[in-house]
């Protein structure tokens, strides 16, 4: 039997247990750790527009000119998670 080692993303503690699965058959864990902001977690995603640092691939893209829908075709995620992601963003571009 193989030992994954699981460490919480954000605290990179090691204090992890195993909270149920979610509703496409992943692994969901949960973070002991009282300092920690966020509590429950996954390892894999069905969706790749809910991986961590998605966010920051996509406005590093906007910020070298690449398109919306050059965007969603290159990280493999739909066009309204790229339009909703810039529409948060607060940048103000000087002209």
């Amino acid at each position: 039997m193989a030992m994954i080692n699981v460490k919480c993303p954000q605290c990179g503690s090691i204090k992890v247990v195993k909270h149920g699965k979610t509703e496409t058959g992943y692994q969901r864990y949960y973070c002991n750790n009282k300092e920690c902001t966020t509590k429950s977690f996954q390892l894999e995603y069905s969706y790749n527009g809910c991986r961590p640092g998605i966010d920051n691939q996509i406005i590093a893209m906007a910020t070298n000119a690449s398109g919306i829908r050059d965007t969603s075709r290159v990280l493999k995620i739909s066009t309204d998670k790229v339009m909703s992601t810039l529409k948060k963003q607060k940048v103000r571009f000087q002209m």
